[in-house]
């Protein structure tokens, strides 16, 4: 696991304070993940005013951030051995399957991404300043998982640590077995549908064009190659696994859905995000 300070980064590098501070990246997590720990960071400097540390209230009076469903707020007034967590986010909540309240550091799930970002709270304590990390470790579901977390300390008095807010984010891993497990799955369903017939093709200057003048070419050009009509309830919304035949003109062909599977349409979603 990568773990730098941001002072410390910003030493040996340039004058950009996000640069670095977030660690080295041994794996590459993507743009989205850098940015929110970006904004978390440039939002803790614009809390400080001028002081070693942003004031704990200031944090509590800013209103909701776009990160804050992935946030955790840690509070150290009661003692250092076993903080209270003030606050979690939803999606962290739900992320490390926290389905009670929980109050102490003591209580978060062993292995969830919770207890990955609560580990590093006593290095804040000895850098005095913001610290980021990521690694890559297999979460509770058996996936691998990599993500990207940033401490950040706040204090009550503006000269004790005795808050730590940390936002952490992270992405599954679809790995090779289960990739190919996917595409199999993929590939058996679709010889399970029947073949969906196309329309016949019409042209603009052809036998089968319209006397109706108003049609433009493009319009025809734009048309579906097919409808498909699914029975989904009224108001749902679903995924639906579509087959496409490259053509060498660079559009696609639709040959196939595959409409009633749910788990299907979803790890396909997972594997594209």
């Amino acid at each position: 696991m990568d773990i730098r300070g941001f002072d410390e980064a910003r030493a040996g590098r340039g004058s950009d304070p996000t640069e670095g501070g977030i660690g080295e990246a041994t794996k590459v997590i993507g743009g989205d993940e850098r940015r929110m720990h970006v904004r978390a960071y440039n939002h803790w400097v614009s809390l400080l005013k001028g002081r070693s540390y942003p004031a704990i209230e200031d944090l509590e009076t800013a209103g909701p951030t776009d990160f804050q469903a992935h946030g955790v707020l840690l509070d150290f007034t009661g003692g250092m051995d076993d903080p209270a967590i003030s606050a979690i986010g939803e999606a962290l909540s739900e992320e490390c399957g926290v389905h009670q309240e929980i109050s102490r550091i003591s209580q978060v799930p062993a292995r969830s991404l919770l207890s990955r970002l609560t580990d590093q709270y006593l290095q804040i304590i000895a850098n005095r300043a913001p610290i980021g990390f990521e690694a890559e470790f297999v979460g509770t579901r058996g996936h691998n998982t990599l993500y990207r977390g940033i401490l950040m300390p706040f204090s009550s008095d503006g000269e004790m640590i005795d808050h730590v807010y940390g936002v952490i984010n992270w992405k599954e891993i679809v790995g090779a077995a289960e990739q190919a497990q996917l595409d199999a799955e993929l590939a058996a369903a679709v010889r399970s549908q029947p073949r969906m017939e196309a329309a016949p093709a019409i042209w603009a200057d052809g036998p089968s064009a319209s006397r109706d003048e108003g049609r433009r070419l493009d319009d025809v050009q734009r048309a579906p190659l097919a409808t498909l009509a699914l029975d989904v309830p009224a108001g749902a919304e679903q995924l639906v696994v579509l087959l496409a035949r490259a053509r060498g003109d660079g559009m696609f062909d639709v040959v196939g859905a595959i409409p009633d599977d749910q788990d299907l349409a979803d790890r396909a979603a997972a594997a594209l995000s």
